[in-house]
């Protein structure tokens, strides 16, 4: 379609989407404002107190130019050679022209993506390079890759952002950004968006605006292309992030599974083995990466599990994470009318913390969001206790040697509030098992339940139907 022709469609479309957003022109100058409308010349926006401006499509930055003329439904896809598609994200993304038949790990490979998690459901690949990798044009300071049941499901980049930004690296929640940095920040957010937007714009024509639905992210803008079966979804959400998701063009929306169903998938994923463990071993794991993001990944993996959609930097937003991390409170209120529209609850549990406790939740298949002290001491005597249990032949035995361990260094320590999955128990040697956000070598820790005790916050969150 020409730019003539493209234009004149614009001119009669009634563009109803409103869309808070800063809007820059060529100067530098910005506006707060919805869009209420396009014409082939201009954009009429209203500002939150209701006065309304029309500006000039020629005189706005090249992103909000491309944003403002998106059309509202059905972008066309493009046809672009595979080849093609690689060296304008500069990545070795596609070995074909179809990427989502391809082994995850063979595509992981390609983008030199180490293993995160891998079970018999789930399987993904993620990479927080030190150098950040040039993408479109902007920096990118996050990779990852996500499989489910076999197929890739998506590829994320995330740009700048409130956790891996470096200049906010290592802050903590004592932490406070000057009005210069947080212009630097918002600067960079602005920067990146342009940078991607004007890159695909170029390459695969003008995209659409994605509408966001769940309540997680209201100020979030979406602007969708497509080629050949492949969707990118540029995302910029204000003070937030900036991200790239390409996900299958044709992805229908996540059916809901009735109650019966969630409890027998649940249930099945539930495993006995000799000694008396009972584990749930098939949770997806999310390695947070360096930041205080504990809450989010740790939500994010239970959300995934239970069959429900969930990025956890997208959950960073919506539960209002800072630099000194996520309250659980905030969290389950961000999260709450998402999890309901899925057709489930979230619900905070009250219970005396032991083994049988554990046990009711766990013998259903349901993990169990629990908030701890996660001490240098508790830490080390977890990763002993693991690493020693692995060689266990006598159980009665090994019983005295976790009651023998030594808990007068456990207690509470507010720097050090975490949030980890509990999943799975022994009742026969008094133990519990849990599941940390760092990585796959922390997939599955033990730990004595007296020990346990001594760093609880007795925070524990669980999903319910």
């Amino acid at each position: 379609m020409s730019i003539a022709a493209r234009l004149l469609i614009l001119a009669l479309l009634a563009v109803t989407p409103a869309f808070a957003r800063t809007w820059t022109d060529l100067q530098g100058r910005t506006l707060e404002a919805d869009l209420v409308k396009t014409t082939a010349t201009t954009v009429t926006l209203r500002r939150e107190d209701g006065r309304m401006f029309d500006l000039a499509l020629a005189q706005l930055s090249a992103a909000d130019r491309a944003f403002a003329t998106g059309p509202s439904t059905g972008a066309s896809a493009a046809t672009v050679p595979f080849a093609d598609l690689n060296a304008m994200l500069g990545l070795d993304l596609l070995a074909d022209d179809n990427l989502w038949d391809d082994e995850p790990a063979a595509a992981a490979r390609r983008l030199h993506l180490p293993l995160e998690g891998k079970n018999l459901h789930f399987e993904s690949y993620r990479a927080y390079p030190k150098k950040p990798i040039s993408v479109l044009g902007a920096p990118a300071y996050m990779l990852s890759l996500q499989s489910s049941e076999g197929h890739i499901t998506a590829v994320t980049l995330m740009f700048a952002n409130r956790g891996d930004y470096p200049p906010f690296l290592g802050r903590d929640s004592h932490s406070f950004l000057s009005k210069a940095e947080l212009k630097e920040f918002d600067q960079a957010l602005k920067t990146d968006f342009d940078s991607l937007t004007v890159a695909l714009t170029a390459k695969l024509g003008a995209p659409k605006r994605e509408t966001v639905v769940g309540g997680l992210e209201p100020n979030r803008h979406v602007l969708r292309w497509e080629a050949d079966g492949h969707a990118f979804l540029v995302s910029h959400d204000a003070e937030q992030m900036v991200s790239l998701k390409i996900v299958p063009a044709d992805r229908n929306g996540t059916s809901h599974l009735s109650d019966e169903q969630v409890r027998r998938m649940l249930k099945e994923r539930l495993t006995k083995r000799p000694g008396g463990d009972v584990i749930i071993d098939q949770v997806p794991m999310v390695s947070q990466g360096p930041k205080g993001y504990c809450v989010p990944a740790t939500f994010e993996r239970y959300l995934r599990y239970v069959g429900i959609p969930a990025d956890m930097y997208e959950l960073a937003e919506g539960g209002g994470t800072g630099f000194g991390g996520t309250s659980f409170e905030a969290m389950a209120a961000g999260l709450d009318r998402y999890v309901r529209r899925q057709g489930r609850h979230l619900d905070k549990a009250t219970f005396k913390f032991n083994i049988n406790s554990i046990a009711r939740y766990l013998d259903e298949g349901r993990p169990i969001i629990w908030g701890l002290y996660s001490t240098k001491a508790f830490n080390e005597l977890s990763s002993a206790l693991t690493e020693a249990r692995g060689q266990v032949a006598d159980w009665p035995k090994w019983k005295k040697t976790v009651a023998a361990s030594d808990t007068s260094q456990l207690g509470p320590d507010r720097e050090s509030a975490h949030a980890c999955l509990i999943i799975g128990y022994n009742r026969a040697t008094n133990e519990i098992a849990f599941t940390d956000s760092w990585g796959p070598a922390f997939a599955e820790r033990w730990v004595g339940i007296d020990a346990a005790q001594k760093v609880s916050q007795d925070q524990f969150w669980v999903i319910s139907w």
